[in-house]
């Protein structure tokens, strides 16, 4: 279905017009006033490039989904180029601890490596799981720039119980059954900041073809390449005894958002994704041009995605997708969707209508989708009992205890078959 303006679905949601700020660089020329969000069609899901009607699940996984991923891949987040040499990849366990929260959680320490004739990259992993599980766990994949690196996994504050530095709440997911790991994925490449958007270094010199110094313009940029990173991560998961391999969710917030929906969607292996604040590029439509543009992500941080995108960058209304698409080639795989209430730069109103706008392929699949009508959800009222979750909480940007906790119930919904609990159904 062809969904027009779609300000209408946003009757009572929660969000305020915002008078102009001394916003400075990127945020500089935003948009923050609903009254300026311009006229919009968001592109039909259901309709291929070539006219066709998708009517089937058939018609979605073998014309429709193939497209739209390639499509993101050519003109958004760059392709994986195939490397000139072939890479070996190898893991190796550095440490394993048993002791933590008096036995009850297992801390393993990975160095993954993957090398070939033209270098090595080597990226830490960290996984934590419960002890003393009768069976496999499953588990989230945490997107994280360098938390391993900066020890912030550290559990050292008792005001803050059983939670890591970077605040995961590791004691209560161990309470859970639910396995955690981590990977710096800026050990596989680390922005470079070229204002042209042309990315090297990491992970890329692997890939690189002879007399090559930079990537292509349909070639991956940061974004794809720490997606990258979260799949190699995936990789030694598969390897290890402990965790269940077709449970295993990534999780990112704000840019690791971004990344954890992009490596869910072109990696089926992942059986879930989680984002927190992810916005523009990943789960807030472009055609509001409310926050973040793909114009200001061109001018600002043109390494995040490929050099071909600027060829929409002042028009996103020519883009024959858009972020409801994107989302949608998750299916049928859960889906989970926050953000902070204040969130202006991610629009979460933007991140509500990608959502919404995704469901019908979730439908198609036959997946219970418990949308009930096109307004967006109250504050602080999580859905968790459906193959789409949502919430909105109150605050800011950034990744919340309670974000953490709506994830948690969804994964025990989806992967432990339970009925989510509260906290104190756990520590009971």
């Amino acid at each position: 279905m062809i969904h027009k303006l779609l300000i209408l679905v946003l009757t009572g949601c929660v969000s305020y017009n915002v008078t102009a700020q001394p916003y400075e660089g990127k945020f500089a020329e935003a948009n923050y006033d609903e009254s300026k969000v311009p006229e919009y069609e968001l592109p039909d899901l259901f309709s291929s490039f070539d006219g066709k009607r998708i009517k089937t699940v058939e018609d979605w996984e073998k014309i429709r989904r193939p497209e739209i991923v390639d499509f993101f891949a050519q003109n958004m987040f760059g392709e994986v180029p195939t490397p000139s040499s072939p890479i070996k990849k190898t893991f190796q366990l550095i440490s394993e601890d048993q002791t933590l929260f008096d036995g009850l959680c297992t801390r393993k320490d990975v160095r993954i490596t993957f090398e070939n004739e033209l270098g090595k990259v080597t990226m830490p992993l960290v996984l934590f799981v419960p002890t003393k599980a009768a069976d496999k766990v499953p588990a989230i994949l945490l997107a994280n720039g360098n938390d391993i690196k900066r020890e912030a996994l550290k559990i050292n504050d008792s005001q803050r119980y059983g939670q890591t530095e970077n605040g995961i709440p590791l004691h209560q997911l161990m309470s859970r059954g639910i396995g955690v790991a981590t990977v710096d994925y800026q050990a596989f490449g680390r922005d470079n900041e070229n204002k042209e958007g042309k990315v090297s270094g990491g992970i890329s010199n692997l890939f690189f073809k002879n007399g090559q110094k930079f990537t292509k313009e349909n070639e991956w940029g940061m974004i794809a390449i720490w997606a990258y990173a979260l799949r190699a991560g995936m990789d030694y998961l598969e390897t290890d005894k402990a965790v269940k391999k077709n449970q295993v969710a990534t999780l990112g917030c704000s840019i690791a958002g971004k990344v954890a929906l992009w490596a869910a969607v072109t990696d089926t292996r992942f059986g879930m994704t989680l984002l927190a604040t992810a916005g523009h590029g990943g789960d807030a439509i472009w055609r509001r041009e409310y926050g973040e543009t793909l114009q200001n992500m061109c001018t600002y941080l043109p390494t995040w995605i490929c050099r071909n995108a600027n060829t929409y960058a002042k028009n996103v209304h020519d883009l024959p997708v858009d972020q409801h698409s994107l989302l949608a080639a998750m299916a049928p795989r859960p889906l989970y969707v926050s953000n902070g209430q204040h969130d202006l730069w991610a629009d979460q109103k933007g991140q509500w209508i990608g959502t919404y706008n995704a469901a019908p392929a979730y439908q198609l699949y036959k997946k219970d989708v418990a949308f009930t009508a096109a307004e967006q959800p109250p504050i602080n009222q999580p859905i968790i009992k459906s193959t789409i979750g949502y919430h909105v909480r109150s605050g800011v940007h950034g990744l919340e205890l309670y974000d953490w906790e709506q994830y948690m119930k969804f994964v025990e919904y989806h992967f432990l078959n339970m009925e989510p609990r509260s906290v104190e159904e756990v520590y009971k």
